[in-house]
């Protein structure tokens, strides 16, 4: 299986490098261009509608653009997916999914604003809905696509459609987030050739950073993964130090609970716990009590048992030490998936391990690209279980993590 494991490994690392390669050098100077001249249009609102995975994208690129523009003094008015107290007012019988129309209706969108709408395959019907709205009020749009078909692009031109080189849409999600950590590069560009080559190095770092990830972690997690499932255990999911980290672990708590079980004929109970608010029953992100995270994540409830993926930007700060002593007292093992950090782990249960990446939205990338890689490999492992009592076998373990990406599109279409 190590073979197996590896030779999928490589895979992902150079198909992610070439594809982010390819489509950030095609596209990222329009995309960032576009992104500036809405930044300096006065009052100008630019909107990230995705779902599932590439909501967090959006979430992520979010982030990118704040940065980008607090450091140039530029005002940025951005708005992403939905408010989740919101959610409650929606209706669940015929509406094709979360109504991003809705939110455009309500603060009362214009052609002074920009919308930059994310999907894998080119076909949500929300996002579909949305397209043609923009098109008859003449608001600004453009999409991010994973794949080169869909009907968004019947209503969003050609040109401005930027699609991901890959039918893989995991990969192609993971090539779609890599423009969150090229907004650096933006003022580097000089000439097209040298932007190319800029982009490039990037690319090229990223693939060796996905290529040193141990084929042994990757193995041992999906084991836990799989134990706790199988025990009824929480998995806590949780992203440190940068709001990017939290993200990309939502995108990962997201992969596991409904990726991991696809086309499993009994998929076993998930309990899976991720932190995109800071809002539930111990008080909303207001309370002045400090220690939200603490209350949140409900570790001193179970010692013991389940597992924790940790992923963060230096494991010395504060805020992931704290949580890390947590899960130390409360005896959970758990995964710490890191940038830096000045000393290695020796806690008990802990395993570890450094991208050594000092930039936050990459070290995000890379993250959620464990994330993708790890519900693959869950699913592989429950399926040769289930498959190990019928007379139908995987054959090539390698090729079928290669060939079966996980987009939820499939889930959608069964």
């Amino acid at each position: 299986m190590h073979d197996d494991l590896d030779q999928f490994r490589d895979h992902y690392a150079d198909r992610a490098a070439e594809g982010m390669a390819e489509f950030v050098g095609r596209y990222g100077l329009d995309f960032f261009s576009e992104l500036q001249s809405a930044l300096k249009r006065n009052r100008s609102v630019i909107y990230f509608f995705g779902n599932g995975g590439s909501h967090a994208i959006g979430y992520c690129l979010k982030y990118a653009l704040q940065a980008y523009a607090s450091e140039r003094g530029l005002p940025a008015r951005i708005q992403t997916g939905v408010d989740v107290h919101q959610l409650t007012s929606g209706s669940y019988a015929d509406d094709p999914g979360i109504s991003f129309t809705q939110v455009l209706r309500a603060e009362g969108a214009d052609v002074g604003d920009l919308v930059i709408l994310i999907s894998g395959s080119g076909d949500s019907d929300n996002l579909y809905t949305t397209a043609r709205y923009t098109f008859q009020c003449g608001i600004p749009t453009f999409a991010l696509l994973g794949s080169s078909g869909g009907k968004i692009r019947e209503v969003v031109s050609s040109e401005r459609c930027f699609t991901s080189p890959l039918e893989d849409q995991q990969i192609s999600e993971d090539i779609i987030q890599s423009l969150a950590y090229c907004f650096d590069l933006a003022n580097e560009r000089g000439s097209a050739t040298a932007w190319s080559e800029i982009v490039s190095a990037r690319a090229e770092q990223l693939r060796a950073t996905i290529k040193n990830i141990p084929i042994a972690l990757l193995d041992y997690i999906t084991e836990l993964i799989v134990e706790a499932f199988d025990r009824g255990h929480m998995i806590w999911v949780l992203g440190m130090d940068h709001p990017a980290l939290s993200a990309c672990a939502e995108h990962t708590a997201h992969n596991l609970y409904w990726d991991g079980i696809y086309q499993l004929a009994k998929p076993p109970r998930r309990l899976i716990f991720s932190s995109p608010t800071a809002c539930n029953f111990s008080g909303i992100s207001n309370d002045r009590r400090r220690g939200v995270f603490p209350n949140l994540t409900g570790i001193q409830d179970s010692p013991g048992e389940g597992l924790a993926l940790v992923f963060a930007m230096n494991s010395d700060s504060s805020e992931c030490s704290d949580l890390l002593d947590q899960l130390d007292r409360a005896r959970i093992r758990t995964c710490l998936f890191s940038g830096q950090t000045s000393q290695p782990e020796t806690r008990e249960g802990f395993t570890t391990h450094q991208t050594g990446l000092d930039k936050p939205q990459m070290q995000a990338g890379v993250s959620q690209i464990f994330g993708h890689m790890l519900g693959r490999l869950v699913r592989l492992n429950l399926l040769e279980r289930e498959r190990s009592q019928t007379s139908d076998p995987i054959q090539n373990p390698a090729q079928f993590l290669i060939d079966f990406d996980l987009a939820q599109r499939r889930l959608l279409d069964d």
